[in-house]
């Protein structure tokens, strides 16, 4: 759609908002507006509600707020421009591109409550990336970054009837690198964003989310505020509340501060403090302990019960009115990592948790998620037995922070750096900035477990600034001041080496690596954040998108195929972590849930929520309670128990069926093992004679004693296992981002380097040598020499 038929698409002129108000306490929408007098002296919130004006300028020009309004289109509020520009068709394109090319200008009237109001702020939950605000011809100020919220005083519009609010919005593109290679380093990202740029089927090619994504309020009240609550807890119901408190007046505030906790989801005892509170004008720190007697504790879902608590904090004058309050709902828990250069170990209150997990974004334009659409995706990963998600390279919306709270799912929260980042000290300052935002929001979630602050700085081997320089070493150790209880990764994946600061592995085996996933075997873990296979979304969902079925459509009759790959490579290599728990595997992240776009992708989902072949293998070889086989391909060694439960089971029964390929029945037998709570274990007295060669399906089943079945799990000639897919890894199609496995005219993604020194290198030695390098694990010490080495030959010419 070109930008004349946008204007021609029915344009709201003028427009002024609607206001929807709510108590500062409850944040709930009400159906009636409040009178004066009912809402004099407390705070309140007014959500601007209804669309907004927006309409494009050229990125380099200035805005000025005096300009006459030209034509403009009407976008409905929280949502990303790409979505109301190209609703049809928000993943591929040129237009996209330029959408990003352009600043926006977003425009709307609204009118001045009326009250006795001493303050009023305007706050903005979200906006996508870049942001400049005015109201009438004042200029309010700018913030950086999609996920956290920001706001600015405008008490002096208090006396104003209408007033028009503008905000120029900008997410523009980094500049292309002369010497780099897509997906990786073809741009060094300026943007501290992790969703754009994420090439190889994750986020397509010329999609950069912008716009204002999340709601925009009016925030009322007598000059008194509870402007940040940070809680930490010990398992003996000791809270530690610390509260940032602002009086915007010019004299001192006296009154109570009521600190209230009380059981939000079981029916445990709760507490209560007041204390007689002075507020000097301007901003201070209050923090106080309240004692939580006969605590329960929040647990993940496979442990106990994810109890919860509510922390109602107010200030109150001496008649009792609230003048400021805050609700927050928290966990009492505690969560370490023990760290050893040969173990890893997570502990939950004390007790070792076994880590199941896969990665996930929501939404490629995260204002498309609703409580509804997450609720339904953290549902479908415990439904896959799973006990952690990890969000990602963004912040999520925090909707789904609250949901993994309650429903008892573990979350690893990665920091929005992805790949090869600029590594100049002014990025580094914005970059600790926002992710100082990112703690300072979610750490009172019982859920999140664990903070990272980049993924994958070493992804090309010879650029290791990020790394050792800037900005990740400043990165790190603001975690570590900023949240000491909880474990944190300076980088996630290939720092095995480093296992102080990180010691997580990414592994591809049998995908990007090595042609056969059973390599992985010999391989110590201390933990594997990232593994996986990409495999096309079901053919009906390729079909609505003629772009991708065009380019896809040589897939047809082959994608059950594509599945069954994916399905095998992920039940062989879950089962390999699980069997590593004694030898000092701390757990698993699956690499991921859901793909984003309707195209190929790692998710065992596709965007429509359609299982792959590799959903029900996670779901199977994921069970708290499992038996399984271990083999290397080619034999069978052992049979194992894993038992990620606190039930033991001192009688349990392991049956074994092994029919050969025509359906006969070679080997039927069973043996007694007493299963230990929490622990892993190889199954005693399971062994058989037999050529793998006629082994066609292996059946083993773990029972009770008396006959109740505790797990099944069943291996397709597990003793011929498949080949890599003809074309993967490097059959790939610059239009959708992604895989297109064995396509005649697809280029290789090894032929994308802008070097001209590399490309002088034959393309089958590129390939090969670009498998090679992802899966060494040499010393950080050798990877620096060569980094180094790099950085002189270019230099150099």
């Amino acid at each position: 759609m070109r930008w004349g038929m946008w204007c021609r698409s029915g344009i709201l002129k003028g427009c002024v908002s609607d206001l929807s108000w709510s108590s500062a306490r409850s944040r709930s929408r009400l159906m009636t507006t409040p009178t004066t007098s009912d809402i004099a002296s407390q705070a309140v919130s007014f959500r601007l509600t209804g669309p907004w004006q927006v309409h494009p300028i050229p990125l380099d020009q200035c805005y000025d707020p005096s300009a006459p309004m030209p034509e403009s289109i009407s976008v409905q509020e929280c949502t990303h421009l790409q979505l109301a520009l190209y609703p049809e068709q928000p993943y591929w394109g040129d237009a996209l591109r330029r959408i990003n090319e352009q600043a926006w200008v977003y425009r709307r009237k609204f009118t001045m409550p009326k009250g006795d109001f001493k303050r009023a702020r305007l706050r903005f939950e979200g906006v996508d990336y870049y942001a400049q605000v005015w109201l009438d011809e004042a200029y309010l100020g700018e913030h950086e970054g999609h996920f956290a919220p920001f706001e600015f005083d405008i008490t002096p519009h208090l006396d104003k009837d209408t007033v028009t609010l503008t905000v120029r919005v900008t997410s523009p593109w980094d500049p292309p690198n002369a010497t780099g290679t897509y997906p990786t380093d073809h741009v060094v990202r300026g943007l501290v964003k992790g969703l754009y740029e994420h090439g190889e089927g994750v986020i397509p090619p010329n999609v950069n989310p912008i716009g204002i994504w999340r709601p925009v309020c009016l925030l009322l009240d007598q000059g008194v505020s509870i402007d940040h609550v940070r809680i930490r807890t010990d398992l003996n119901g000791r809270t530690a509340v610390q509260l940032r408190v602002t009086n915007a007046t010019p004299d001192a505030w006296q009154g109570a501060l009521d600190l209230r906790v009380e059981a939000e989801n079981h029916d445990g005892p709760g507490a209560h403090l007041r204390l007689e509170t002075t507020v000097l004008p301007g901003t201070h720190t209050l923090d106080e302990i309240i004692q939580v007697p006969d605590p329960h504790l929040w647990w993940s879902w496979d442990q106990g019960s994810p109890d919860l608590y509510r922390l109602d904090a107010s200030l109150m004058d001496a008649g009792g009115a609230v003048f400021a309050s805050s609700r927050h709902v928290f966990g009492i828990r505690s969560v370490r990592l023990s760290r050893t250069p040969r173990r890893f170990t997570f502990w939950l209150n004390n007790r070792p948790v076994f880590i199941r997990g896969t990665s996930y974004m929501p939404s490629m334009y995260l204002s498309e998620c609703t409580p509804e659409t997450l609720s339904r995706d953290v549902a479908l990963a415990r439904d896959a037995h799973l006990n952690l998600l990890r969000v990602h390279v963004h912040v999520s919306p925090p909707e789904l922070y609250d949901l993994c709270d309650r429903k008892g799912m573990l979350v690893w929260q990665d920091f929005e750096l992805n790949w090869i980042q600029d590594p100049s000290l002014e990025f580094e300052q914005r970059a600790r900035s926002m992710q100082r935002q990112m703690v300072e929001m979610l750490q009172n979630h019982p859920a999140i477990m664990a903070w990272a602050s980049h993924n994958e700085p070493t992804m090309v081997m010879v650029r290791r600034h990020n790394l050792e320089r800037r900005p990740d070493p400043a990165l790190y150790a603001d975690l570590q001041t900023l949240d000491p209880t909880r474990p944190a990764f300076i980088c996630s994946g290939q720092m095995e080496g480093d296992w102080r600061r990180s010691g997580d592995a990414h592994s591809y085996y049998g995908a990007f690596w090595t042609s056969r996933y059973t390599d992985i075997c010999g391989h110590h873990f201390l933990l594997n954040s990232e593994f996986g296979f990409e495999a096309p979304a079901a053919a009906d969902t390729l079909r609505r998108y003629p772009e991708v079925w065009e380019r896809l459509k040589h897939l047809d009759g082959k994608i059950d195929d594509l599945w069954t790959y994916q399905a095998a490579l992920i039940q062989f290599q879950v089962e390999y972590f699980r069997r590593m728990r004694p030898e000092g595997c701390a757990g698993y992240v699956h690499f991921w849930l859901t793909d984003l776009v309707p195209q190929v992708g790692c998710g065992v989902l596709d965007s429509n929520r359609l299982a792959k072949g590799g959903y029900d293998a996670l779901r199977r070889a994921s069970q708290p309670l499992h038996v399984a086989l271990e083999h290397d391909g080619r034999r069978p060694i052992a049979v194992w128990v894993m038992n990620d439960t606190q039930r033991s089971y001192e009688r349990a029964v392991v049956h074994w069926q092994i029919h050969s390929r025509s359906g006969e029945l070679l080997a039927d037998g069973k043996t007694q093992i007493a299963v230990r709570a929490n622990e892993t274990q190889r199954v005693p007295g399971a062994h058989w004679t037999l050529d793998p060669a006629t082994c066609g399906r292996i059946t083993l089943t773990l029972s009770q004693a008396g006959g109740e079945l505790l797990s099944v799990n069943s291996y397709e000639s597990p003793f011929a296992p498949l080949s890599r897919p003809t074309g993967y890894p490097w059959k790939f199609d610059p239009f959708l981002g992604t895989k297109v496995f064995d396509r005649p005219d697809a280029p290789s993604l090894a032929d994308q380097s802008q070097s001209g020194l590399v490309r002088r290198i034959p393309l089958r030695v590129r390939e090969a040598a670009a498998e090679w390098a992802m899966r060494q694990h040499l010393p950080n010490q050798v990877t620096t020499w060569i980094a180094r080495l790099a950085d002189t030959m270019m230099s150099l010419g």
